[in-house]
């Protein structure tokens, strides 16, 4: 218990430093590209989920994400049933500085990734993909437009469906992530993130495109409704 009190107070000074010293100043890092993101993914160790339990433990990933990944409040993500891939990437954004929105949890999440090496990081990702997805919320009756997005899309505005990448349920593959059963108001802060040009980690701005013609009303029913797909997978 000792040890751990140290590292969440080191965390939380490294994060005030940060914020102190200009952690607004984003690090001059390359986006990926097709091509370089899947030769990093391929070269990262492979991932052990009994060790990744570990590492979720020994660097407190719990206190925010839950005991299996299923996060205890609305401020941050859960990360159960998310696939391998997914979370070794925004790891490896993270730790290059890809991934700098404005949220003070994200000072923290850049300390973290670049604390933790390859093959923990691949063990932490092995971990989260091997724990059940869930259900966050209360179902709720889906409005046929909002299952035209999902299910088809919007031609009118070059909305691609939600579906074609994250799958029918929400179950993500590869390096898409899933959807199903995440909490709705990270999901909205998520998605507004892109739509506002605070986040730039996706390639070739592709959320980014997608979120500019989304209503804001758009966006909290697919976050309703993703929030209850978790138990589909």
């Amino acid at each position: 218990m000792f040890k751990k009190t140290i590292l969440i107070a080191t965390l939380i000074g490294l994060s005030s430093t940060s914020l102190a010293s200009g952690h607004e100043v984003k690090p001059q890092t390359s986006a990926w590209s097709n091509q370089s993101l899947e030769a990093k993914i391929q070269s990262m160790p492979q991932g052990d989920a009994v060790r990744g339990q570990a590492v979720h433990t020994q660097m407190m990933c719990n206190a925010c994400h839950g005991e299996t990944g299923v996060s205890p409040s609305r401020n941050y993500a859960s990360l159960n049933g998310q696939t391998e891939q997914y979370t070794l990437k925004m790891m490896l954004d993270y730790q290059a500085g890809r991934r700098w929105e404005h949220y003070k949890q994200a000072d923290i999440m850049v300390k973290l990734a670049q604390a933790m090496n390859d093959q923990q990081i691949a063990d932490v990702a092995a971990f989260y993909a091997e724990q059940a997805p869930s259900v966050w919320g209360n179902v709720k009756p889906l409005d046929p437009k909002i299952e035209r997005l999902v299910r088809k899309g919007d031609v009118s505005r070059m909305i691609t469906p939600c579906a074609s990448c994250h799958g029918a349920h929400g179950e993500g593959k590869d390096i898409t992530p899933a959807l199903a059963g995440q909490v709705p108001e990270y999901f909205v802060r998520t998605m507004q993130s892109y739509k506002q040009k605070h986040r730039f980690n996706d390639v070739h701005e592709g959320m980014s495109q997608f979120t500019q013609d989304l209503t804001d009303t758009e966006i909290q029913a697919l976050a309703d409704y993703y929030a209850t797909l978790g138990a589909k997978k």
